[in-house]
């Protein structure tokens, strides 16, 4: 764990029961670690909602440097969440955002 808050527990997606007991979100962590290797960004975090918040989601996080302005994280968004959410249509999530959130920071 890397830290734990009101929004959720942050981790690397490796120690989560939750992808580990989702099979959805595995296939996700994959794809979600694959487009962070192929855009040469960082490592991927993964964010577990927590139940006592309901305005928390289970969110993965890539990491980019934090010098990084905003638009250059938007530049590499763009082209991730459309990868995203094609994979996700591909597996049969028409609401990706009712299940988990990818997003792009350099604040984590």
């Amino acid at each position: 764990m890397i830290s734990s808050d009101c929004n959720g527990t942050l981790m690397f997606p490796s120690e989560s029961e939750t992808i580990k007991n989702d099979a959805f979100l595995t296939k996700l962590e994959k794809k979600v670690v694959s487009l962070s290797e192929k855009y040469g960004l960082g490592e991927v975090l993964f964010m577990e909602r927590n139940p006592r918040n309901i305005n928390s989601s289970d969110t993965f996080i890539i990491r980019v440097p934090e010098d990084w302005s905003s638009e250059m994280i938007f530049d590499v968004w763009e082209p991730i969440a459309f990868e995203v959410h094609d994979f996700a249509r591909k597996e049969g999530i028409k609401n990706l955002a009712e299940i988990c959130h990818v997003s792009v920071s350099n604040r984590y």
